[in-house]
């Protein structure tokens, strides 16, 4: 059995938060879409995509995962991402609309791209966008994977998708910061997030994430120059003298520690690294795909301080034999 699944969410556009407002689902004969908005739970819907004997067919699985995992505690369970395949067929264009319309010349309605999902009733003619993406994703997926064996590369979306059931998926922020300007973001964004919480506005009206970062890197400590601040939310003016004791205690204290997962080379090691990716970019550029599917920066950096291929996939091996000989990777 296989499903085709796609999520409209509100991510902070219309309304405070990150949230699912409708997931639609579709099989080869039938179409659902399911209010998110008006359930406490959804254990039905949970079973069905861990359930490892029915064949889930997303389309680019990162935010879809990490916002089902956030707010259901669902894994799905046996995937076939269309982007991924979309990626490993080397295609430019990778969006689902793009796919849509190249495949089976369907063109997609902007006006609803960043429309109110949240909105109650939906008219029909939300209803039919929705659904329009998983009406025509077993479809694509055929083709997709039509493509994929005419240049002997399903193997390779086999092994991704496999790879994909062992990802946690997990919303984690990242940042260079030092201890201090650490303490005095996160108390910033705290505060921002309560506000707009507070008043049922999402966070970016109160503060885009550049004016944040402005006060992480030139604080204001005065309130008279807070409440001159451009670009804010009102809200955020007439507290002004609240944001600035948020910032002095965060700058009087202690910081915070953090651990970075930047691997620090040698410079034998950066050489070859470099060369690892000199040769990724030329054999990529051969088979017309973008260098990171054949090995991401990340991955790269793994085998040059381990010595070894092992970080690379079965796929991802055997496509780079003769330049991991070249490189001394076993």
């Amino acid at each position: 059995m296989e499903l085709a699944i796609d999520l409209e969410c509100e991510n902070n556009l219309h309304h405070y938060g990150v949230f699912i407002s409708l997931i639609q689902i579709s099989s080869s004969s039938k179409n659902w879409i399911i209010d998110v908005l008006k359930f406490k739970a959804l254990t039905p819907l949970k079973d069905v995509l861990e359930n490892k004997n029915i064949l889930k067919v997303f389309h680019d699985v990162s935010f879809d995962f990490r916002i089902l995992n956030y707010q259901l505690n669902i894994h799905p369970q046996n995937v076939f991402d269309t982007q991924m395949a979309a990626l490993l067929l080397g295609k430019e264009m990778l969006g689902l609309s793009s796919l849509l319309e190249e495949y089976f010349g369907i063109k997609k309605d902007s006006r609803f791209q960043k429309i109110d999902w949240c909105r109650r009733p939906l008219s029909p003619q939300m209803l039919e966008y929705a659904v329009k993406d998983t009406a025509y994703l077993l479809r694509l997926k055929q083709k997709l994977e039509e493509d994929l064996f005419k240049l002997n590369r399903s193997s390779w979306l086999k092994e991704e998708c496999a790879a994909v059931d062992k990802v946690e998926f997990t919303y984690g922020p990242q940042t260079y910061l030092d201890p201090r300007e650490l303490a005095l973001l996160h108390a910033l964004f705290d505060l921002r997030e309560n506000t707009a919480k507070r008043i049922n506005r999402p966070a970016f009206m109160m503060m885009g994430n550049k004016i944040l970062m402005g006060l992480v890197a030139s604080p204001i400590t005065d309130v008279g120059a807070f409440r001159n601040l451009p670009g804010v939310h009102p809200m955020v003016r007439a507290e002004a003298k609240t944001w600035i004791d948020t910032i002095k205690k965060a700058l009087s204290g202690p910081g915070e520690n953090y651990v970075s997962h930047y691997k620090k080379l040698t410079p034998e090691q950066f050489q070859k690294k470099e060369e690892f990716i000199e040769l990724r970019n030329k054999k990529a550029k051969e088979m017309g795909l973008r260098g990171h599917i054949l090995a991401s920066e990340e991955q790269i950096i793994e085998c040059v301080v381990n010595g070894t291929s092992s970080p690379l996939k079965d796929w991802q091996r055997e496509v780079l034999k003769k330049e991991l000989l070249k490189l001394g990777l076993k």
